[in-house]
């Protein structure tokens, strides 16, 4: 405590940074407690991470895998894949047939150590394309997991298979393959296009409707009692409408190195497969986020009677755990988000005490590991001291010289007070003029090219109590990031890539905002002085780049 209070207002010349080397038992407040972090962390790991009761359940699902119905059967391997390997949701979605190597392959590759456990094992690696690095990348699945992997995978590539024919045929042939036994200039009725398509009922309205909704038009030979197509007109117009749905994927997705086709996609499914909307099953496109809301939670709908305004009851597409029931297991009033797998995965990884957060990044496929404090549902794994050290290690590398020749040059050359040092500092001159306030950095450098960051906690950012020209345009920025922050909210909840670190960094924006503005009612500031608004923060500032 006492290291601590020094170390916060820095009156040592070297940090201290000191721990106990005596653990506390947990009970008595220790690691497992600490690191927990008491009632709100485990009201944040509540909300965050799925209920056990969801895990016995999908675990149930997955035993009884031959019994479920044909559409969960895909949505149940994501859901498993996604609670053994940490994949967003989108990431999941762009799985291919060759995303792992066959069995054959995985038995014959070198064992390699295992850094975590010491043991030599054979890792199976998943190949993913990694939407926030835009690139290809890999991760290891747990040596326990490896046979249920493949075992999700290999029911996708059967689950998937009708489908991927389809756009293939589609796509490199320009044909419909359900058609595909038939000459271009072959004449169909519609009684045969129905019984071809599996559309029920006597009437052939509705298949005609639907053939014609393609683009298809009637052939000449048609009289009122036969209406004809020809088969070369059905090829085109499926295919040509098939293309323009897919449009943003239809060339595939990846870079020159490798390029997947869509038709190699394992999440392949028809549009509106098993609903009534769909009668055609031609339009394989990957699964959406409505097939997966559905499937995870269920949705609430209106239907077009309720929409015409004459009434009826409020439909609901019942999600997987309302349509079974396990005698072992209680009734299901639960639901889970995709992205909870990632958490939990995440928050177990956090509290073994066997990974870094560069590891943690790693496996997750992150950028770097400052994503992971989102995910992190213990205290903030960044102390003061190792936040301080960070910037510590910042500067001795920007002046090239080591811990050692610091200390040296700390004992040889007086400091000024932090008085005397503001005082010298307002005197200089050396300020950079924005239009929220003043940056006060290294006056030797151009101005800094980063005054956006003077609000994200920058050190050398200060503004003046009163002015009313700073106040305007900080409070019309704060309004602008409320604003984004909201939307940005949205659509970290509906798991949109990359959604949630837009949320944080508005976030972190509107937080710096009220900061400046708070000074104007703050009583310990006089109208006119000088406020450095972070005493705290860290160093942002960069100079600008000479193009």
């Amino acid at each position: 405590m006492i290291a601590g209070i020094l170390d916060n207002n820095r009156l040592t010349p070297v940090l201290l940074d000191w721990r106990n080397p005596i653990e506390r038992h947990s009970s008595r407040g220790g690691a497992e407690q600490a690191v927990r972090g008491g009632k709100e962390a485990e009201k944040e790991r509540a909300k965050k991470l799925p209920k056990t009761e969801v895990l016995v359940y999908l675990a149930a699902l997955w035993a009884n895998y031959e019994y479920i119905e044909e559409k969960d059967k895909s949505l149940l391997c994501m859901a498993i894949i996604l609670l053994l390997v940490g994949f967003r949701m989108d990431e999941f979605v762009g799985l291919d047939i060759n995303c792992i190597p066959t069995r054959e392959e995985y038995e014959q590759a070198e064992f390699e150590l295992d850094p975590q456990t010491g043991v030599y094992v054979r890792p199976l690696r998943i190949r993913v394309w990694a939407k926030k690095k835009a690139e290809w990348d890999e991760k290891i699945v747990p040596p326990s997991a490896v046979e249920t992997v493949y075992e999700a995978v290999e029911r996708l590539k059967v689950l998937s298979a009708p489908h991927r024919y389809t756009a293939k045929m589609m796509l490199e042939e320009g044909k419909w393959d359900k058609f595909i036994g038939f000459d271009d200039d072959d004449l169909l009725s519609a009684k045969q296009i129905q019984t071809l398509l599996g559309i029920s009922g006597r009437s052939t309205s509705n298949t005609i409707t639907a053939i014609t909704r393609l683009g298809v038009e009637k052939a000449p030979e048609s009289s009122n009692r036969n209406t004809l197509f020809r088969v070369g007109d059905i090829h085109e117009a499926a295919s040509d409408a098939y293309r323009e749905r897919i449009a943003v994927v239809k060339d595939g997705f990846g870079h020159e190195t490798l390029s997947v086709p869509i038709w190699d996609l394992l999440t392949l499914r028809y549009h509106n497969q098993y609903t009534p909307k769909e009668r055609l099953n031609v339009f394989a496109e990957p699964l959406s986020g409505t097939h997966i809301q559905d499937f995870f939670r269920g949705r609430d709908y209106t239907t077009r009677t309720q929409k015409s305004g004459v009434g009826g009851e409020q439909r609901r597409i019942q999600s997987v755990f309302e349509r079974y029931s396990f005698p072992e297991i209680e009734a299901m009033n639960h639901t889970v988000r995709t992205h909870q797998f990632r958490h939990l995965l995440n928050t177990m990884m956090q509290e073994s005490d066997m990974f870094s957060q560069e590891d943690i990044a790693k496996n997750f496929l992150r950028s770097n590991s400052q994503d992971n404090s989102a995910y992190n549902h213990q205290i903030e794994p960044e102390k003061y001291a190792e936040r301080n050290r960070h910037i510590q290690e910042n500067v001795l590398k920007k002046l090239n010289i080591d811990a050692d020749q610091a200390k040296m040059a700390i004992q040889r050359y007086p400091l000024l007070s932090n008085e005397e040092m503001q005082q010298d500092l307002d005197e200089s001159g050396s300020y950079h003029f924005t239009d929220i306030g003043r940056c006060r950095h290294d006056y030797t450098q151009w101005p800094c090219g980063m005054h956006y960051s003077c609000l994200r906690n920058c050190i050398n950012y200060k503004r003046e109590k009163g002015n009313a020209i700073e106040v305007e345009k900080i409070t019309a920025r704060l309004e602008r990031a409320e604003h984004q922050m909201t939307l940005a909210k949205e659509d970290a909840d509906d798991e949109f890539t990359g959604a949630n670190n837009w949320y944080l960094n508005h976030k972190e924006l509107v937080e710096g905002c009220k900061a400046a503005l708070a000074i104007e009612k703050d009583p310990r500031f006089a109208v006119g002085e000088i406020v450095q608004v972070f005493p705290f923060g860290v160093d942002n500032c960069e100079e600008v780049e000479d193009e």
